[in-house]
């Protein structure tokens, strides 16, 4: 049964890789793997020759991957959903077989190659001998089977919980506050701010050295030191704690295959009345009577309603928040950082990026209702720009607020409709040269199936060609400001700016009608629910 997955997934990953285009993004998503696996795996091996920071380093650097394979599913497979266990409800399978099925096939991909080569760098810094040597290897393998159980156990647990539209959105937030927690260590002022690198590490090291994410990690350290009775001890909590994970998980595949879906509550007389408002919210009445404004209120709509359109909140919340967070911890923020709100316009990418493969199956209405991809994309980033324009300006007054730039708001307010064009222009084009299918709601957070990482590595492509675009217009501002009065060069730099970024959502609104008007039939093939079955 373990190879019959083993196979499965490779098989899966396989078909997923038929297309140029996302061929190219899985070569890339594995290079920047192992490039990360590599640094990790140097950084330990370059530490054989000090037993005592090599151990520190390991306990560490164990609990990290533990702790963001365990509380970041989405980086474990988390977000692939062909490791969901309700796809194979209906085959005759007991608990036993799906259980190491499903731990077989999470051990297939980018991730956990990746993974067992960071960990394997311990295999070179740490051993002095064959007990040790055994003992460093048992850490290193238990620790990718934690991050493997422990990522499956949270993800199947929160199966019940995705199924509803409140849980998918308590998640979105839940992420977002997640991505946010770690700045909040900025304001702690450790003791003994002079102490060297060593000393913290140790200390570190101290700290995490007997918590569940670390124990491998100690099970390798305290090999290294000569402690193998202490080694023993924790090889033996290491297996009580998959053991009991593998329990937990079990528990929770039983619940998932047997419980059924909370019926809908009939609706109401007030939801009857909701349901036949007209489809142009209130406060969006202003949009044309056309097929432009209807696909802006469509989506604006999808925006209220799909967890998945929500879940690129993420961004807005997180990125502006972080920068802010880092401000806030410097004495004396600059004003001039108030620009810097400028980066909560990039959630609109992210929404921008796969405009059709959002709509899947419904994007077949656009061709029925008369195939028009220049007014279909029109009302589709009319839509981005209203939804992300609140987060954006909200962020520049918070920006101002705290460090005192209210005479840069006037630039940062007016800058936004460049910067957005420039997003919108080039996610036109992506999204119509790289569209891939989303799997169905009950994951807001999942990717393509069977693609891993590869739609996170699109994104990040597109994010560098956006900075790329976007350096001349900011020398011209940077150059303005530095020569000019602020409100001579707020004026100037605006007009630069947005003109600037007016053509270029117009040359990207081009290409991608082009595009699409020459490849139709290949780009509703690429979004079609089948492909994220």
């Amino acid at each position: 049964m373990a190879v019959v997955f083993a196979r499965l997934k490779l098989r899966l990953l396989a078909n997923g890789l038929r297309s140029p285009q996302r061929l190219l993004m899985f070569l890339l998503a594995a290079a920047g793997a192992a490039w990360i696996a590599l640094i990790a795996f140097a950084a330990v091996a370059s530490l054989r020759g000090d037993t005592e920071q090599a151990a520190d380093f390991t306990v560490v650097l164990f609990g990290a991957i533990t702790l963001g394979w365990t509380v970041l599913p989405v980086l474990g497979y988390g977000s692939d959903e062909t490791l969901d266990p309700q796809r194979l409800a209906l085959l005759p399978l007991t608990r036993k077989q799906l259980l190491t099925g499903l731990f077989v096939a999470s051990t297939v991909g980018i991730a956990p190659t990746a993974t067992i080569v960071a960990l394997s760098g311990a295999l070179f810094a740490l051993p002095h001998g064959v007990p040790q040597t055994i003992l460093v290897l048992l850490g290193v393998l238990g620790t990718l089977a934690l991050c493997i159980v422990g990522s499956r156990t949270l993800v199947t647990a929160l199966i019940p919980l995705l199924r509803s539209r409140r849980g998918r959105d308590a998640v979105v937030v839940g992420v977002t506050l997640l991505a946010v927690a770690p700045q909040a260590l900025r304001f702690i002022q450790l003791r003994g701010s002079g102490q060297t690198t060593r000393h913290a590490l140790a200390a570190a090291a101290s700290t995490l050295r007997w918590t569940p994410f670390a124990i491998g990690g100690t099970v390798a350290s305290e090999a290294a030191r000569g402690h193998l009775m202490n080694a023993l001890l924790g090889v033996g909590a290491l297996v009580g704690l998959i053991v009991a994970l593998l329990w937990l998980w079990s528990r929770a595949l039983q619940r998932v295959l047997t419980l059924a879906d909370a019926p809908a509550r009939p609706a109401t007389r007030r939801h009857d009345v909701s349901v036949r408002l007209p489809l142009f919210p209130r406060w969006v009445r202003w949009l044309p009577a056309n097929r432009v404004g209807a696909i802006a209120a469509k989506d604006l709509r999808y925006f209220a309603r799909d967890p998945r359109r929500r879940a690129a909140t993420i961004g807005a919340l997180t990125i502006p928040a972080v920068v802010l967070l880092s401000r806030l911890s410097e004495q004396a923020p600059s004003p001039a950082t108030t620009l810097l709100a400028l980066l909560a316009v990039l959630p609109a990418s992210q929404l921008s990026l796969n405009q059709f493969g959002l709509d899947g199956a419904a994007s077949w209405a656009y061709v029925a209702s008369g195939d028009d991809p220049q007014a279909d994309m029109t009302g589709k980033n009319l839509a981005a720009g209203l939804f992300v324009l609140p987060l954006v300006l909200v962020t520049a007054l918070l920006f101002a607020a705290t460090s005192g730039g209210w005479s840069w708001l006037p630039l940062t307010v007016g800058l936004i409709p460049g910067v957005l064009g420039v997003v919108l222009g080039i996610g036109n084009v992506v999204s119509v040269r790289a569209p891939y299918a989303v799997p169905d709601r009950r994951n807001p957070l999942a990717a393509n199936a069977g693609q891993g990482c590869v739609a996170t590595l699109a994104g990040m492509g597109a994010l560098a060609a956006e900075a790329i675009v976007l350096v001349p217009p900011a020398l011209v501002v940077v150059l303005l400001v530095g020569v000019l009065p602020l409100a001579v060069a707020t004026v100037a730099g605006v007009l630069v700016g947005d003109a600037y970024g007016i053509v270029a959502w117009l040359w990207g609104r081009r290409v991608a009608t082009r595009i699409a008007g020459a490849r139709l039939p290949e780009l509703l093939e690429s979004v079609s629910p089948r492909h994220a079955a």
